[in-house]
């Protein structure tokens, strides 16, 4: 993060903002948010959502005008769903589902969600309260040594909070309480045809990130008879509702609202899974693993079949 905080200052320095900003205002404009949010959503997704939330921070003053909470939690949400980019889809090539599609569909949901979640706050009018960001994370404009006593300031914060999640996560599968999601979770995902096998890597992936269940799903992937379908639709999922506590408090935590993070998220992830379950429900598996699938994914699958 330390670097991206140093590019960050640079772009404003040397006025580079308002050039990456006008090649994406069409996107953001879609979305319903400012040309200048392009950059944060950029950074999240190239590095994680640390990195989102710190150039948010340190662009904010730069603003034309101030955020709504609506926009706020469109911009958090769409980071939500794309984030972490290189690594994190570079896992799911690893499980055998090709990078770029994986790509396409967390950058487009991304934005379909930000879409949605717009239209449902400028129909209903609601949370256009503009937003308040505490002084000390926003301060404006500051020199050199001011600003990298802000930012050492603002690190401090983020292993704070980094601190919490961890423990909270922790105690949280300490009571059983991670026990009980899961077991509600494996309903829901068998209805989305997720075989047993992946039913519970699954589900591991969802409440504890992408890494875990997407790691499990690797090793899963290199066993006989795993079927392409199978991994598909647990990455599509995975991708994008995972991290279901730890992300999710954190964003709720920077400002986002509990509607778009949660229940838009939720129901968007399900209904996208499952709109590919119909969609490929008539294809073999052979047709499938071509279109979505790895080179490698499929030499395992022609070596299965000469055994």
């Amino acid at each position: 993060m330390i670097p991206v905080s140093i590019v960050i200052r640079l772009i404003q320095e040397f006025g580079v903002l308002p050039y990456i900003s006008g090649m994406l205002e069409p996107v953001m404009g879609i979305v319903g948010l400012p040309a200048e949010t392009a950059i944060v959503w950029l950074t999240g997704m190239v590095v994680n959502i640390y990195g989102g939330l710190l150039s948010l921070f340190s662009i904010y003053p730069s603003f034309s005008e101030p955020l709504t909470h609506a926009q706020l939690t469109i911009l958090l949400t769409m980071i939500l769903l794309a984030h972490t980019i290189p690594v994190e889809v570079g896992i799911a090539k690893k499980t055998g589902v090709k990078f770029w599609i994986m790509f396409l569909i967390r950058f487009l949901g991304a934005i379909a969600i930000g879409a949605i979640l717009n239209g449902i706050y400028s129909l209903t009018g609601t949370l256009q309260e503009t937003v308040e960001m505490p002084e000390f994370l926003v301060p404006g404009h500051l020199g050199w040594g001011d600003w990298a006593l802000n930012e050492l300031k603002n690190y401090g914060v983020i292993i704070a909070v980094i601190f919490t999640l961890v423990v909270f996560v922790h105690l949280l599968e300490v009571v059983g309480f991670m026990k009980f999601i899961n077991r509600m979770f494996l309903p829901m995902l068998g209805w989305l045809g997720i075989s047993e096998r992946m039913l519970p890597l699954t589900v591991i992936g969802m409440t504890m990130g992408l890494a875990y269940g997407g790691g499990l799903i690797v090793d899963e992937g290199k066993k006989e008879g795993t079927k392409p379908k199978d991994i598909f639709f647990a990455m599509t999922l995975m991708g994008l509702f995972h991290s279901i506590f730890e992300d999710t408090i954190l964003i709720i935590g920077a400002g986002a609202h509990w509607t778009g993070v949660i229940i838009v998220r939720a129901i968007f992830a399900f209904a996208v899974t499952y709109i590919f379950v119909l969609a490929t429900k008539r294809i073999d598996d052979e047709k499938f693993a071509k279109i979505f699938m790895t080179k490698s994914f499929r030499k395992k699958m022609d070596s299965e079949k000469t055994k």
